[in-house]
C-alpha cells in the first residue's frame, strides 16, 4: 500500500494537474509550472516558480524537490535550492527557485516539468553518546572519513593511524551494542 499525501490546490493550481509519475518505474513526482503567462528566462536570471499546490507530509516521510535531468541538459534550467527538503511540518504553497543556467534565453510554459518531488522516508533520532577518557591526539570523530589526529591535521584514511584510529571507533559502537 502506498503512503497517502493531503494535497491542496492554490489558486495558481485551479484546473491544473496534481503531480504524477512520468512512468511506472519512476519515483519522482513531476512538478509543473504553474504560472500565469510565459516567462523568458535570461542567462543566470531566477525566478520563484509555483506549483499550484500545497502538500501534508506524514510523520516519518519527507519530500525532496531536484531538478530534471533532462530539462538541465536541454534548457540548462536548473533547481537552485535543490535538494530541497520538504518537512512534514511543512504546509505552505510548493515553490521552486529556478535558474537558467544556459547562456541563452530560455521560455518557459505553464505546464512545462520543472522539476521533481521525491518521497522518502525520513526518521527523528536520539543520540546515545559513547563516553571514553580521550587525550589531545584521540579526538572522536563524527565521521570515520573524517578522522583527527590532532587538531590541525585529518588523517589519510588509508594510513596506519586512521585504520588503527577507525578500529578504535568501531570497538567503541561494538561495546555500546552488547
Amino acid at each position: 500500500m502506498f503512503p497517502r499525501l493531503h494535497i491542496v490546490r492554490t489558486p495558481d493550481g485551479t484546473g491544473f494537474p496534481l503531480p504524477s509519475y512520468p512512468s511506472r518505474n519512476h519515483v519522482g513526482l513531476q512538478l509543473l509550472a504553474a504560472i500565469p503567462a510565459t516567462i523568458k528566462l535570461e542567462p543566470q536570471e531566477r525566478v520563484h516558480i509555483p506549483t499550484g499546490f500545497a502538500i501534508g507530509i506524514p510523520n516519518g516521510l519527507c519530500g525532496f524537490i531536484v531538478s530534471l535531468p533532462e530539462l538541465v541538459l536541454e534548457t540548462g534550467l536548473i533547481v537552485m535550492d535543490a535538494p530541497k527538503l520538504v518537512n512534514p511540518e511543512n504546509r505552505d504553497p510548493l515553490f521552486i527557485l529556478i535558474q537558467n543556467a544556459s547562456r541563452h534565453q530560455v521560455v518557459l510554459r505553464r505546464g512545462q516539468p520543472v522539476a521533481q518531488l521525491v518521497i522518502m522516508p525520513a526518521y527523528q533520532i536520539a543520540w546515545n553518546e559513547i563516553t571514553t577518557p580521550s587525550t589531545d591526539t584521540d579526538i572522536q570523530p563524527t565521521n570515520t572519513s573524517d578522522i583527527l589526529v590532532d587538531k590541525r591535521t585529518v588523517a589519510n584514511p588509508k594510513s596506519e593511524h586512521s585504520r588503527r584510529e577507525t578500529r578504535s571507533i568501531r570497538e567503541r559502537f561494538k561495546s555500546s551494542d552488547e
